[in-house]
């Protein structure tokens, strides 16, 4: 305060000589009295002001804050996601995204996509700000998007019908009476009735005792000694005495093994390769079979570098559909996926252990800031038991 009026004292020093009068000499003294009360009124408010804006309750201090929205893409893989009927959200996924939404601070809307290589486009695109469902981490997604820690341990596993591996009766039945079998069993139909009406004639015409009957009875005598003959190779309870009789009866031996042994080959072979062809255990049999996954995921991409090839299914409903009917051999997808299936619908099984272990992750562009705290976040559930909760809650 002494150098501001120090300063004022010497900016009024000249206006003293300039004065010859007393009168100026009053004005001076006026004018010095007005400056120092003007400056030891700015000295006093200062303090004032400052504690004023330093008060939590001053009103010109927002108290309120905004979350930021990130738009979240999302596929319907149940029971990672699940879009319901009136286009709200649910699935461990959600759940867990909402979470970890809590403990960052962000709010969220949702995208929804077609599929998993969708969701990786709209991240790569910008269009949206995270994805999430069941994204396989794999190096090559590494080198165009970002991927959290690992947010689910799953793999690669097959899913069949639960009959497979069995043959149903209807099976048995339409193997036997193919069209090959029926040709056979006429012939040894109308190689009964042949052989058995002329040795019946013929015995009968030259006096042999057994075979005495006349008319639809001798007939039917010479018809049933022509196929006791066939499928036991001998004599029931007639015998031709006749040399031409016991000819014929001696081819008909060999043609009736021949003919039995055509039918026992043909249906024992028959059944033996569709027990084969309908037995999955794991991914080693699944060449040849008809064979349904996702498009672009990691299933896809194995099946692929196998040599196996497979048909495209747009969802686990279908997917499921198809096996449990027989319209399809195998599934081949995401092993928590088909687990859960396995456990929460009829008709289907597992085949075999995981084939290839994976991790699903979040998504986010390279070189995002919310990589970090995703992290951090998921870290932090894992560790207070919220994750181990959720997880149990879906998959036991």
């Amino acid at each position: 305060m002494r150098h501001c009026a120090r300063t004022v004292r010497g900016l009024l020093r000249p206006l003293k000589y300039l004065c010859f009068v007393g009168a100026g000499e009053r004005v001076i003294k006026s004018l010095r009295l007005l400056v120092v009360a003007g400056i030891v009124g700015l000295v006093i408010s200062l303090p004032i002001s400052a504690l004023a804006q330093s008060s939590p309750t001053a009103k010109t201090e927002s108290t309120s804050s905004v979350k930021p929205l990130l738009l979240v893409a999302v596929a319907q893989i149940e029971p990672f996601v699940v879009v319901g009927a009136d286009g709200s959200h649910s699935g461990f996924s959600i759940d867990l995204i909402e979470d970890i939404s809590d403990e960052v601070g962000f709010d969220i809307q949702y995208v929804d996509v077609d599929s998993v290589e969708a969701e990786l486009d709209a991240v790569r695109e910008g269009r949206v700000d995270l994805a999430i469902s069941a994204i396989s981490i794999t190096s090559a997604r590494e080198k165009t998007v970002n991927f959290s820690t690992s947010m689910f341990e799953s793999g690669i596993q097959v899913m069949i019908s639960s009959g497979s591996g069995s043959i149903s009766g209807s099976k048995i039945f339409s193997d036997i009476f193919s069209p090959f079998l029926f040709v056979v069993l006429g012939l040894m139909l109308f190689g009964s009735v042949l052989t058995g009406v002329f040795v019946w004639a013929w015995e009968r015409r030259h006096g042999n005792d057994q075979f005495t009957n006349s008319g639809a009875q001798g007939v039917f005598d010479g018809i049933w000694w022509a196929t006791v003959t066939l499928f036991t190779i001998g004599y029931g309870d007639k015998v031709p005495h006749k040399v031409v009789s016991r000819l014929v009866t001696m081819v008909w031996m060999l043609v009736g093994v021949l003919l039995v042994a055509t039918i026992t080959a043909q249906v024992t072979s028959k059944l033996t390769v569709d027990r084969l062809e309908s037995k999955i255990t794991s991914a080693a049999h699944l060449a040849g079979k008809n064979v349904i996954s996702y498009p672009g995921t990691t299933s896809w991409d194995y099946l692929a570098n196998h040599g196996i090839k497979a048909r495209p299914v747009d969802n686990v409903d279908t997917a499921y559909e198809e096996v449990r009917s027989g319209k399809a051999d195998a599934f081949v997808f995401d092993a928590s996926i088909i687990q859960w299936l396995v456990a929460n619908r009829s008709g289907v099984k597992v085949a075999g252990p995981i084939i290839q272990y994976e991790n699903y992750g979040i998504v986010m562009a390279q070189g995002s800031p919310l990589t970090e705290p995703i992290n951090q976040a998921l870290l932090h559930l894992r560790e207070d038991g919220t994750y181990e909760r959720l997880k149990k809650s879906y998959f036991g």
